[in-house]
C-alpha cells in the first residue's frame, strides 16, 4: 500500500510523519535543525543553520521512501515565512532534494494545528484553548463544539525569545520581569479574546508540552508518553513544582532531568514561562495535550485530490 509524507519543517525542529492511505502511523521522527539560531534577532537565516536544514530534509525524505512513501509533502513555518531569506532557502531545498516547500502563514498553521487536535480529542466539547509553542511562534486557538472561536499566531517561540532576550542561564529576576512584561504586552489581543470567551482548559499541542509532559511523569513515577500516543492530561496539581524547577535551573541541569528531551534543554525554561502566565490567565482547571498537531492537521487537506498543496512524488 503507498503511504504518504508529511514534513513539518519548524524554527527548532523538523519533523516526519509517515502514514498509510487510511491514515494508520507507519513511521515519525524529529531532527534538532535550530533554523532560528544566530539569525533571527537579524530576520535571516544563517548559512549555517541553511546547511543543517538542507541535510535535515535530505535524511527525512530518505526515511520516508525506506518505509514506503511514494510523495510527500513539507510544510514550512514561522523561520523561512518572517525571513529575508526564507523563501530563497525553500527554493534551494527544491532545486537540491526535489521537495516542493510551502511557507503557510500563522492563520494557515493555526489552522491545521486544531485539525490535528480534533483528531486526538474528537470527543472534547467544552471550550478550550490550544496552544503550540514553537521556535519562531506561539499559535492560540479558542475551540468549543468543534469550532474555532479565535485563532492567532504570535511570534513569540521560544528560540525567537531566546534569540531577543540572550538571557543568563538561568535568567536573573531582572530578566524573567523584562520577559514577563513583553509576553503580557505582546499577548494583549489573547486576553482581550478571553474576556469574551473565558476558559478553563488549556490544550497544549507542541513537542514542549511533550517533554514537559514527560519531564513530570518521571518526578512523580508515572509513564512517559509512549511513540505515538495520541493524548494525555497532566496532572496539573504537580505543575507548579515541575515549572519551577526548570525555570530556576542552568541549562546543564535540565539536561540531567529525566524526561528531559535534549534538544529542548536550552528553551525549555521559556516554554514554561509562557505556559505559566496562560495558566494563570485562564484560571485553568484542566490541562491536556493532544500528541497531534500541524502534520497531522495536514491529512485531510493533502488527502483530497485537489489539495492545493504541491507534493513531490517519486
Amino acid at each position: 500500500m503507498a503511504h504518504t509524507a508529511v514534513l513539518d519543517l519548524g524554527t527548532n525542529t523538523f519533523n516526519l510523519l509517515v502514514r498509510s492511505a487510511d491514515g494508520a502511523l507507519v513511521f515519525s521522527d524529529k531532527i534538532s535543525v535550530r533554523l532560528g539560531a544566530g539569525g533571527l534577532r537579524d530576520g535571516v537565516i544563517a548559512p549555517d543553520a541553511a546547511d543543517r536544514a538542507l541535510a535535515a530534509v535530505a535524511q527525512h525524505l530518505a526515511s520516508a521512501r525506506a518505509h514506503g512513501a511514494v510523495r510527500s509533502f513539507a510544510f514550512a513555518t514561522s523561520a523561512m515565512r518572517s525571513t529575508a531569506n526564507g523563501a530563497e532557502l525553500a527554493a534551494r531545498i527544491e532545486a537540491e532534494t526535489g521537495q516542493a516547500i510551502c511557507i503557510i502563514d500563522g492563520d494557515q498553521e493555526a489552522a491545521f494545528i486544531a485539525e490535528g487536535v480534533a483528531q486526538a480529542w474528537p470527543e472534547l466539547r467544552d471550550r478550550h484553548l490550544i496552544m503550540d509553542v514553537g521556535g519562531g511562534s506561539t499559535e492560540f486557538i479558542l475551540r468549543e463544539s468543534g469550532q474555532t472561536l479565535w485563532s492567532a499566531s504570535f511570534s513569540l517561540g521560544v528560540s525567537r525569545l531566546f534569540e531577543l532576550f540572550l538571557p543568563s542561564d538561568p535568567p536573573s529576576p531582572q530578566e524573567w520581569t523584562a520577559i514577563d512584561q513583553y509576553l503580557e504586552s505582546e499577548l494583549a489581543p489573547l486576553w482581550a479574546a478571553l474576556d469574551r470567551n473565558p476558559c478553563g482548559i488549556l490544550m497544549g499541542s507542541s513537542g514542549s508540552f511533550d517533554t514537559l509532559y514527560n519531564v513530570m511523569a518521571r518526578q512523580s513515577g508515572r509513564e512517559e508518553l509512549a511513540i505515538g500516543q495520541a493524548r494525555a492530561e497532566f496532572e496539573l496539581s504537580l505543575w507548579p513544582r515541575t515549572s519551577r524547577a526548570i525555570q530556576s535551573a542552568t541549562t546543564e541541569a535540565r539536561l540531567l532531568m529525566p524526561g528531559m528531551l535534549a534538544m529542548r534543554a536550552e528553551t525549555m525554561h521559556l516554554s514554561a514561562r509562557q505556559i505559566d502566565l496562560v495558566l494563570v490567565r485562564i484560571n485553568a482547571h484542566r490541562m491536556l495535550l493532544s500528541g497531534f498537531a500541524l502534520k497531522e492537521g495536514v491529512w485531510n487537506s493533502i488527502k483530497d485530490p485537489e489539495t492545493p498543496w504541491r507534493a513531490y512524488s517519486w
